[in-house]
């Protein structure tokens, strides 16, 4: 290195600038072939050979460094590091024949593997021969041997390391932009929009996201470098806790579903840590919470709706019951009523007849109103003959089967009362029908009561039926007992 001394400022300043770049460059290409996919030994021995090319650049920059300070001092000394650069000389030597007899020595299919992985590599054997005679030109030896013409192999050297190194990190770049690497990885994990992370048996973090950095300074407030830590972090602050590996973590803009998994790598095992943005789950699940809600409160009232209409059905039906036994007693009981009041027995033949009509009529109870307002016509008349009332009918049924019943049975009722308790022998309905209004008019002649009427379950049953159609029901006690029904056509049937 004595020969750097002669040389021009400029040229020494050219000089160290030009090793400095050259350290720079191999140490560029070092940290892309660290990115790279490991593939077996082809991944160990580029970064070997690349990790000793960058100390070899780095010396070389340190002796174009000390020729400086030398001038700079006024003093001339001879180049230094003599062991490091036999050292990285050999160490490059051993990693070309490692790689050439390891090739020789494996099985043939092994062999043809490991020649095509050689061929597929940006890194080619060459490559690690010219590295090797780089730096077998920067020896301590090689000053001795060439003397005044060692500036040119040392230059000789700088530029083949430049170069190389140049050449080679564009190739790797390209290769790890096209194909699967460790920066492709961190990429594509920095792409994702769950947060991941990954940390070893002891906590220490082997690789996350940007996305998972985003969540622990929302959470922590700080980026944590231990896992463990993190997820202790993580379960203090929950608010849920799903079940032993997922915890739901509600922050003021968003809510996050953290997952741990232990997963199992060769012989050691790590732990992954998924965190999901769930915001929009987690409003959907407390929508489908409160329409639950809310349809279960429907369905308890719908359930009391059907058990109330239940139990009126239950209780229309027995008022139905009992209102048709209450006829057929008025239809079978009130001769026998009339044979006692008037101090007659029947004979014996009619008394069984009687009571015969009595249990068919309470056992059949109802077929009498299906079989026609005709036909109930007829027999009211019949039974007021049998009860020896006098009864007189005007005025022609109602066209409407429905209100035609109705009106038969309230004669029929209205007939029964006026004989059992008002001891009447007379009975006048009038029917009048017009476009509208159709009305329905019982009076008898039976004794006033001493005191206001209290209806029972026949003026009951009567009044229900009158409603049923739509109608109205009046009561007179003045000059006679009378009935008045008034039914408007359009309102029958609850209109």
């Amino acid at each position: 290195m004595l020969n750097f001394y002669a040389f021009p400022e400029a040229v020494r300043v050219v000089f160290s600038m030009l090793t400095v770049l050259s350290a720079g460059t191999a140490a560029l290409c070092f940290v892309l072939l660290s990115y790279r996919f490991r593939q077996g030994l082809n991944h160990w021995f580029d970064n070997a050979a690349a990790f000793l090319v960058l100390c070899q650049t780095v010396i070389n920059a340190a002796l174009a460094a000390q020729v400086q300070h030398n001038i700079a001092g006024g003093f001339f000394v001879q180049s230094g590091y003599a062991v490091f650069r036999y050292a990285i000389f050999a160490a490059l030597v051993a990693v070309v024949l490692l790689l050439l007899s390891i090739g020789r020595r494996l099985p043939d299919a092994v062999r043809a593997r490991r020649v095509r992985h050689l061929k597929d590599s940006v890194v080619k054997p060459h490559i690690y021969v010219l590295w090797a005679a780089a730096s077998f030109l920067t020896l301590p030896i090689m000053e001795v041997w060439t003397n005044r013409a060692f500036p040119i192999s040392f230059s000789a050297s700088l530029l083949i390391l430049l170069v190389s190194s140049v050449w080679l990190s564009v190739m790797v770049y390209g290769e790890l932009v096209t194909s699967i690497s460790n920066l492709s990885v961190k990429q594509a994990m920095d792409s994702l929009s769950n947060a991941v992370l990954f940390y070893g048996k002891s906590g220490n973090i082997l690789l996350l996201n940007s996305k998972m950095q985003e969540l622990m300074l929302k959470t922590a407030g700080r980026v944590i470098y231990n896992g463990k830590l993190y997820l202790e972090t993580v379960v203090a602050v929950s608010a849920e806790h799903r079940d032993t590996d997922s915890y739901l973590l509600r922050l003021s803009d968003g809510v996050w579903l953290f997952t741990v998994c232990k997963i199992t790598l060769g012989r050691k095992t790590v732990t992954r840590i998924i965190a999901a943005d769930v915001t929009e789950q987690d409003k959907a699940a407390l929508l489908l919470r409160d329409i639950h809600n809310e349809l279960e409160l429907k369905r308890e009232r719908l359930k009391a709706l059907v058990e109330s209409i239940e139990s009126t059905c239950r209780s229309e039906e027995l008022l139905r019951a009992k209102t048709d036994i209450h006829d057929e007693q008025n239809k079978k009981m009130i001769p026998l009523l009339q044979y006692l009041r008037y101090k007659e027995l029947p004979d014996s033949e009619t008394f069984d007849s009687l009571r015969t009509e009595v249990l068919r009529g309470i056992q059949k109870s109802g077929d009498d109103n299906r079989a026609g307002p005709k036909v109930m016509l007829d027999a009211i008349i019949n039974q007021c003959s049998c009860m020896g009332v006098k009864k007189c009918l005007s005025g022609p049924l109602p066209p409407e089967r429905e209100i035609s019943e109705a009106f038969m049975q309230i004669l029929l009722e209205s007939a029964a009362n006026a004989v059992r308790h008002g001891y009447a022998c007379e009975v006048d309905a009038e029917i009048t029908d017009d476009s509208r209004l159709v009305t329905l008019q019982v009076t008898d002649n039976s004794a006033l009561p001493p005191r206001e009427i209290i209806e029972g379950s026949g003026i009951a049953g009567m009044r229900r039926r009158t409603e049923r159609i739509g109608g109205s029901l009046e009561i007179f006690t003045v000059p006679r007992f009378t009935l008045l029904v008034r039914v408007i056509r359009g309102m029958e049937f609850g209109e």
